[in-house]
Order: structure tokens, then sequence, then C-alpha cells
């Protein structure tokens, strides 16, 4: 981990630039969990964000030639978003998945599960990002 910041009173965050790599995705996600447990977010909030930055991780390591990358957690108002900035130019597509394939279903899953899934390229690649509401609107 090499940076970790909060900023203002209504919008906090935790930064950190790794080399994406399945063997450490427990623990990204135990991080994740204590940001949620920190910003007092409910159980459903800190599933998604859970299975998000899972399924963030786990596609760069799986697809980006370079795995160095950047994993985002920010909290605005009761919004949580969990981003990854990596290096590859090539945005993600989001279909209906083959249900019998081994792969294919993160982020389609990932997209029903959250209050909102995007992605857009950025300067040194791109950027893919879900967000999910603390308050009783979400999906589950």
């Amino acid at each position: 981990m090499l940076t970790s910041e909060e900023t203002g009173t209504q919008r906090r965050g935790h930064s950190w630039l790794l080399t994406a790599r399945r063997e450490d995705l427990a623990r990204f996600r135990r991080l994740a969990s204590l940001a949620m447990r920190e910003w007092g977010q409910p159980p459903r909030v800190t599933e998604v964000v859970l299975h998000g930055v899972t399924e963030l991780l786990s596609n760069v390591a799986r697809h980006v030639p370079d795995p160095r990358c950047r994993l985002e957690l920010a909290l605005d108002e009761d919004t949580v978003r969990v981003s990854v900035l990596d290096r590859s130019r090539t945005l993600p597509t989001i279909t209906l998945p083959d249900w019998t394939a081994e792969a294919g279903r993160g982020l389609w899953l990932l997209r029903e599960m959250a209050d909102d899934l995007g992605f857009e390229p950025v300067d040194e690649g791109k950027r893919v990002w879900v967000t999910v509401r603390g308050d009783d609107s979400g999906h589950l």
C-alpha cells in the first residue's frame, strides 16, 4: 500500500498503487472491508464492494499485460465507489454471459448487483468503476 487519504467531511477515500495478482486479492478485500467498517457501511454495501474489488483486480491480473494499477475506494455522501485504473486502453465488454463457460460472467454479475458500473479511457489506460448506495435503494 503506497497511499491512503481522507479528504473533506463528506467525501472520504483510500487509494493503493499495486500489481494485480490473484494471490493478493484477499489482502485487498480485507483492506476494503476495513474501509467499509470505518465508514459504517451496511453488509449489503460491503458485499458488493468486496465483489467489485475482487472482479476488477482479477480482470487486470487476467487481461492486462502490465498489471500495475491503482485501486481506489471513495465514499461520497451515501455512495461508495470502487475504481481501478490500469494501463490497458482496451475497454471491457459486458454481454449476457454463457452460463456454461468457466469465465466471462463477472462484470455482468457485478453490474446486476451494483447501482452503477462503468468504464472510460484515461491518459494512462482506462478506469473501470462500480458504485453502490448505502441507502435502501440498492439491488440486493
